[in-house]
């Protein structure tokens, strides 16, 4: 008895044999060969596999997070790179609290900082504000605090305030809310971590993504 080939049989799980082709071959299954039934369901199987995979998509929130995080740092020098930890927008709300406005927590980590950031929103004579507070901790230092280092707000490049850590490597800027914000922190600019601050946009999408 004749087979098909392996690829033969791929072509007709995706439709593209030729008819005359896919007609045979649809008859030779039904003569009841088993070795061909037999690579026609892996092809099968794997054809199935590659639809669902199609149409899987990363979460919507950790796009609009890597989307922001490239626009906002591409025209500015970074050097230590930065993980993002912790994301309190990206946990699940608890339900009847779901759409309000509230603050946002961050945490980011360097080889050598802890940078803990809290956005919260304000409303003042019709304007968005946001107070920021941070903590920034030194890993490689048994004081911890990271102090006096240099904190600026940044928008498209253009300096906003600054501000530089306390003793308990702590600092609070407040700004109005606007897009393509960052924050750069430190002194020398081969050492330099900028952040993005995303999610503070004017108006009702305050605090979200």
């Amino acid at each position: 008895m004749k087979h098909f080939s392996d690829e033969l049989w791929a072509d007709f799980v995706r439709n593209l044999a030729p008819a005359t082709t896919a007609q045979a071959m649809q008859k030779h299954i039904e003569d009841g060969c088993r070795k061909c039934e037999a690579v026609l369901k892996g092809w099968q199987s794997v054809f199935r596999i590659a639809q669902a995979e199609s149409g899987f998509s990363p979460p919507e929130d950790a796009v609009r997070i890597a989307k922001a995080q490239f626009a906002a740092v591409s025209s500015v020098q970074q050097r230590r790179p930065v993980r993002l930890v912790f994301d309190s927008n990206l946990q699940p709300v608890t339900a009847g609290v779901r759409g309000s406005i509230s603050a946002r927590q961050l945490l980011y980590e360097t080889d050598e900082l802890y940078i803990d950031l809290r956005l919260e929103p304000q409303r003042e004579a019709n304007r968005d504000r946001i107070c920021l507070v941070g903590q920034i901790l030194d890993r490689t230092s048994e004081t911890r605090a990271a102090q006096g280092l240099k904190v600026r707000l940044l928008q498209r490049q253009q300096a906003v305030s600054d501000t530089t850590t306390n003793q308990h490597g702590e600092f609070q800027l407040e700004f109005d809310a606007g897009a393509d914000m960052c924050l750069s922190i430190g002194h020398e600019q081969d050492r330099m971590v900028v952040l993005p601050i995303y999610g503070v946009h004017s108006g009702l999408g305050i605090l979200k993504d």
